[in-house]
């Protein structure tokens, strides 16, 4: 017996691009699902800048009470006409000359205090101080409001800060 040895040759295949025609129905699928989606996230944009701005505004109640325990110096958080927007606030070193940091909020949120938390532009002072142990001049609530949806931030009397 033989042995055979048997080769298959394929012939060479041609290589292929995208066609024009194929390209245009691509992007139109592309851009129709865009259509349908668009305006459906547009529902969902106010609560995502709610929670970014309540995100950020805990970050930084946090951040100015570790400062003020790591320095052993009071530090403060400073709201500027908290209920007329665009609000704005600022980290504040107590005894320093300029702010750690400004931040603005998006044009369309107002912040209220309750429970002790004094955030109304009838206050002058419109703060939260901490003192060097980390504890917060004032306790309660701080109210976030984007139209009708709102966040609260709680500060309790021991200093923990919760969305």
């Amino acid at each position: 017996m033989q042995n055979l040895l048997l080769i298959k040759v394929y012939p060479e295949r041609s290589r292929r691009a995208v066609s024009f025609f194929e390209l245009i129905i691509v992007l139109a699928i592309i851009g129709m699902i865009a259509a349908i989606t668009i305006p459906m996230m547009k529902n969902y944009l106010p609560s995502w800048q709610l929670s970014g701005s309540s995100r950020a505004l805990v970050n930084n109640l946090r951040q100015a009470q570790e400062e003020a325990v790591t320095t052993q110096v009071q530090h403060r958080v400073k709201f500027f006409n908290p209920t007329a927007p665009p609000v704005t606030y600022e980290l504040f070193k107590i005894g320093a000359t300029e702010p750690l940091e400004v931040i603005t909020m998006p044009s369309n949120i107002t912040v209220t205090g309750t429970d002790g938390v004094p955030l109304d532009n009838t206050f002058s002072d419109n703060q939260v101080i901490f003192s060097s142990d980390g504890g917060p001049s004032a306790n309660g609530d701080i109210v976030i409001t984007l139209g009708d949806v709102s966040k609260t931030i709680n500060i309790s009397p021991a200093g923990v800060i919760k969305l």
